[in-house]
């Protein structure tokens, strides 16, 4: 696959995400969409949350200029990666369409959230909506694979419903993640580099495309979001960020008939999904609400330990990146030794989680008012 027109993508959206951070930061200060301390909130100053729209903006107009730009699809019979010339094409197929459509909405729903404010359970019900819009663009899951034996399971009127659920279990994993300087970006720019990556191999365009812009935004932005951060994405940012890589994965399972298509997303996506997923059983098992914040996720219980906002933030990129590697490895290798593989992944993950005592029962939700931590970030 010729890399060249993928790296044109991001650099687009790089470009135009870093240039226009700044003039979101100024705009949200001079509307008052600021964050302030307190809740979950890590940062100890108030801080602009109108970052997703740097964002949206940096990724659509490299996504709608490298569809402009470039030649009709033309791939060889070859699978040396480095010998398929795929170039981006301007006829893009309907999934495309509405996973643009479905995260605009997303989008929008995140800047009324940011600027006004918005309840839990109507942002939930939106978030379900934009997740239904890839349906009748044929975006479904119809089949999942067992990577045990390799059966294919036709998942019928269930793949509609997996697929809702997946989207917007994405979308609030991304989301619970973004309560640091700089995490919520990196992670996902971590993550769209492995889907990039396995897109590449299998010589999936729209998937390529996607996440060429989404890695490009999102280390555009990370210059003004890594601590000290500048700015923040807001709810605007991380429900389109999540809604991208939910419907990309969605993608590559809708595409895909391979025992560990289900695996790769899983992997590419550990830091966030196993965060929500430990949050979910924590909050059940205290009794509370899932929707209400605690100081129970992966970046508190490092910075409970004494660790900075930097240092913790680095660690979760290396552990992302350490299941990223897990996901490519799964991706290339036969389904004997990608058993192997996921063993030793879970019993990694399984050690850690027990290290870092994730499944403790932690005090009552924080309210209007408390603090993450007593000391400075």
């Amino acid at each position: 696959m010729t890399v060249a027109p993928w790296l044109v993508a991001a650099l687009i959206a790089l470009v135009l995400t870093n240039t226009l951070a700044p003039g979101m930061r100024r705009f949200a200060r001079r509307i008052g969409a600021i964050d302030h301390p307190g809740g979950r909130r890590i940062n100890v100053r108030p801080m602009p949350r109108l970052g997703g729209i740097a964002i949206f903006i940096g990724f659509v107009a490299a996504l709608l200029v490298a569809m402009v730009i470039t030649r009709p699809i033309v791939v060889s019979h070859r699978v040396d990666v480095l010998t398929v010339r795929i170039p981006l094409s301007p006829r893009t197929d309907q999934a495309l369409v509405g996973i643009l459509l479905g995260s605009t909405f997303l989008f929008l729903v995140g800047i009324w959230d940011d600027i006004r404010g918005m309840n839990p359970a109507l942002k939930f019900l939106f978030q379900v909506a934009a997740a239904a819009i890839l349906i009748p663009f044929g975006l479904t899951t119809q089949f999942i694979t067992n990577p045990l034996t390799g059966k294919i399971v036709a998942l019928e009127w269930l793949g509609p419903i997996f697929t809702v659920l997946w989207v917007v279990g994405v979308v609030n994993a991304t989301n619970f993640i973004d309560g640091v300087d700089g995490l919520a970006s990196g992670i996902a720019a971590i993550a769209g580099t492995t889907l990039f990556l396995t897109a590449m191999v299998k010589a999936d365009v729209t998937s390529t495309l996607l996440a060429a812009c989404l890695v490009g935004s999102m280390l555009g932005f990370l210059r003004h979001n890594f601590n000290p951060a500048r700015i923040i994405m807001g709810d605007s940012g991380s429900m389109f960020v999540g809604y991208v890589l939910g419907g990309m994965s969605v993608m590559g399972l809708y595409k895909s008939y391979t025992a560990l298509s289900l695996i790769v997303p899983l992997l590419a996506l550990a830091v966030p999904i196993v965060d929500t997923a430990f949050a979910i059983v924590r909050r059940f098992r205290s009794r509370q609400p899932i929707y209400l914040p605690d100081r129970g996720h992966l970046h508190h219980r490092l910075l409970d330990r004494g660790l900075s906002q930097r240092q913790t933030v680095l660690i979760l990129y290396l552990v992302s990146a350490f299941f990223g590697v897990g996901a490519l490895a799964v991706a290339g290798i036969n389904r004997s030794a990608a058993v192997v593989t996921l063993a030793a992944i879970a019993a990694v993950l399984y050690i850690g989680a027990r290290r870092m005592g994730l499944l403790e029962r932690r005090p009552a939700p924080l309210r209007d008012g408390e603090t993450v931590s007593g000391r400075p970030a």
